[in-house]
């Protein structure tokens, strides 16, 4: 039986010790005429393998290789020299706590300052109870998940507030029932609950003038005058009590008579104009007028329901050009203009009168898909601005937001504005694939298709192309629409899903689906452009995907191959532009006419300046790389938007090469650019900003690939 080779053996390629091959010889010769012997001998030769090899390694890591398990190595004294053989193959993995997602971010942030509102309000309720207000805050509190000691001082202060409320409520009956002793327990009881002596004075004097014939005459004839409905409610009783004139009485309740509908339409109006709505503007208006009260005690609910009516008209307004608008002709500019200027008049209308912008969801979404196809048809590409939160570093290193969301489609930094297609601040997942789901059609209908994403470095690229497990970027929600799409259209055509996975690192093209794999081929790939405009690359690994857990499984394992590493302004940031590459071929059943859509994902490596950045030796190379060939980018840029005067230079570099067909090619390309809405990054961000309005210029010939 011949010895097993040793690991150590293999990682060495076979070049054992001068004491091994002595042992492994000894072990041949006795061949097969003790197995006993020759299991023991095996079990020895193992023993002094493994001896060796913790030796060996004590010498490696004396020499200052291996410290952090980047190699295997294996040495080998000969006449006192060392020699070192690698295996760069195998590379243990050094854990990286993930930092927060910008989603996370962004919940954290609102959640701090809901609770430093909460904290401000109880705060104020406190210093000035009233029980509305003292309610209000309590319930802000316990939404914005406070402790509870923090609650205690406002529940407290609540506590007495409804007691005093109590007890005001009892005296107002007392008074009104005209019945001295029932007065006086309410009178006593308003003192336990602590009310103002200010608040019980009235009430004390009531009581006082019920004890003479001439104080209660005093007292009615001061509510006939006051016309106070409360007082002369208590007052009449006790002057029919103790014999006063029957005519002063008369006109005591004739007053009342006139009063007290006024007091109600009063608090009538009150309510009405507090919690605003069309019918209780009505009913209280009618109930003043029927009251007798003058008409500029209900002028301010006159002017709130003729803005409510207004607010009625303009949604019916709105609701009717949304109803048009389904039936305009999407391929026709003039006439999506059209529509998009009546909805933007309509929507703008309903703004300014006052309609909640919840209200109006429905049209603004509408409005930007009916941009979104005028620019489809115009050529032009997409721009998407999309600005995460300040995280806790910036905000504990004094940073400020620079960043305002005028509208949906407009982003205000400092003094300047920037319009694009859509605005998000930082908007959420699915509201960003909600507003390029429609690419995914067209990528299954023949068309070519471009997203990418470009900004500086931490500026939230990558959280938007690919998010976070449970919290998916675009690319993976991207996968799940290609399956469904094609699912549903499974009845009429025979659909192939491709998938390949690639990264421009330091400007090379590197295979990430082959990468590692020591079997796959090493063949260099080269990008060319194809004759009808397609951009191929040639010896990628590409591999076919029959469901979206496939695709799904091979972005995952393209990610795991992507360069990263750690810098003063990204705890995980990205040194490589990775692409994600879907092709999807469809065949008609019936016609057998053949589409070939394709889906180009890029996730471009930030731009970082280098002094804040604090990157060293290779991580600086690769900085200089990924600053050189987004300058290539900004050149591409720069020469399309001059109207195609002179060459453009998409040769400069290979990812614009990679990119031909997406920038003024036969793409459809929705473009990303992400923005830090930290302070002391205003110089990167206007650049950014700046960047993406050129962009926008840009016109491509999008056209169906057979």
């Amino acid at each position: 039986e011949a010895p097993e080779t040793s690991p150590l053996s293999a990682a060495t390629g076979g070049a054992d010790s001068p004491e091994v091959k002595k042992k492994k010889k000894k072990v041949k010769e006795e061949g097969e005429a003790s197995p006993d012997a020759v299991k023991k001998k095996k079990k020895a030769t193992a023993d002094g393998e493994k001896a060796e090899k913790g030796t060996k390694k004590k010498k490696v890591k004396s020499q200052g290789l291996g410290e952090k398990g980047l190699m295997e190595a294996v040495a080998v004294q000969d006449e006192g020299a060392i020699t070192v053989k690698e295996e760069p193959e195998k590379k243990e993995e050094v854990p990286v706590e993930d930092g927060p997602t910008d989603e996370e971010l962004a919940k954290a942030a609102a959640m701090k300052k809901e609770k430093e509102a909460a904290r401000e309000a109880l705060k104020e309720a406190v210093a000035k109870p009233e029980l509305s207000r003292l309610e209000q805050a309590i319930e802000k509190a316990q939404k914005a998940e406070l402790e509870a000691k923090e609650l205690a001082a406002a529940e407290k202060a609540l506590s007495v507030e409804r007691l005093k409320q109590d007890a005001r409520g009892k005296l107002r009956d007392a008074e009104d029932s005209g019945n001295v002793d029932k007065l006086k327990a309410a009178m006593e009881e308003a003192m336990t609950a602590g009310l103002d002596a200010s608040e019980l004075k009235h009430v004390k004097d009531l009581l006082d003038a019920a004890e003479s014939k001439e104080k209660v005459e005093a007292a009615l004839r001061a509510a006939v005058q006051e016309r106070n409905v409360h007082d002369l409610k208590f007052a009449i009783p006790q002057a029919k009590e103790s014999g006063i004139d029957a005519k002063l009485i008369s006109e005591a309740e004739e007053v009342l008579r006139l009063e007290e509908p006024k007091m109600k339409a009063r608090e009538q109006l009150q309510e009405a104009s507090t919690h605003v709505s069309k019918a209780a503007l009505q009913a209280a208006i009618q109930a003043a007028k029927d009251a007798g009260l003058e008409a500029s005690e209900f002028a301010k609910a006159e002017a709130l329901l003729k803005k409510e009516e207004q607010k009625e008209k303009l949604m019916k307004e709105v609701n009717a050009a949304l109803a048009d608008s389904q039936q305009v002709d999407m391929k026709s500019i003039d006439a999506l203009r059209e529509m998009k200027d009546k909805l933007q008049t309509a929507l703008k209308a309903a703004l300014e009168a006052g309609v909640p912008e919840a209200d109006l969801v429905p049209i603004d979404q509408r409005r930007k898909k009916l941009h979104n196809a005028v620019e489809d048809l115009k050529g032009s590409i997409r721009v998407f601005c999309r600005v995460r939160p300040l995280s806790k570093k910036e905000t504990g290193q004094g940073d400020t937001s620079i960043c305002e969301a005028v509208d949906q489609m407009t982003v205000k930094v400092k003094d300047e504005q920037f319009l694009f297609d859509a605005v998000f601040t930082p908007g959420t997942q699915d509201e960003v694939f909600e507003d390029c789901r429609d690419l995914v059609q067209s990528a299954a209908d023949g068309y070519n298709v471009t997203m990418f994403a470009y900004g500086q470095t931490g500026a939230g690229k990558t959280f938007t192309m690919y998010g976070t497990k449970g919290n998916e970027g675009t690319a993976p929600r991207t996968i799940q629409e290609i399956f469904k799409v094609t699912q549903q259209g499974s009845d009429r055509f025979e659909y192939t899903v491709v998938g390949s996975m690639l990264e421009l690192y330091c400007n090379a093209v590197v295979d990430l689906l082959s990468k590692g794999n020591p079997s796959q081929s090493k063949a260099k790939l080269n990008i060319r452009q194809e004759k009808n405009g397609n951009v191929a690359v040639e010896g990628l690994t590409e591999e076919e995907c029959k469901n979206a857990d496939e695709l799904t499984n091979l972005l995952e394992r393209g990610n795991e191959q992507r360069t990263v590493a750690a810098t003063a302004m990204n705890s995980e940031s990205s040194r490589s532009h990775l692409i994600l590459i879907i092709k999807i071929i469809s065949v008609n059943k019936e016609t057998k006419e053949v589409l070939k859509g394709k889906m180009l994902m890029c996730d471009l490596a930030g731009s970082e300046r280098l002094k804040r950045s604090e990157v060293t030796d290779h991580q600086q190379t690769e900085a200089i790389a990924i600053n050189k060939s987004l300058t290539a980018l900004g050149d591409v840029i720069e020469a399309l938007t001059k109207g195609g005067k002179g060459v453009v230079p998409y040769r400069n570099h290979k990812l614009t090469l990679l990119m031909q067909d997406s920038l003024g090619g036969t793409a459809k390309t929705l473009m990303f650019v992400n923005c830090s809405p930290a302070s002391s990054n205003l110089d990167e961000t206007f650049m950014s900003l700046k960047y993406a309005q050129r962009a926008k210029k840009i016109t491509n010939t999008a056209a169906v690939k057979k």
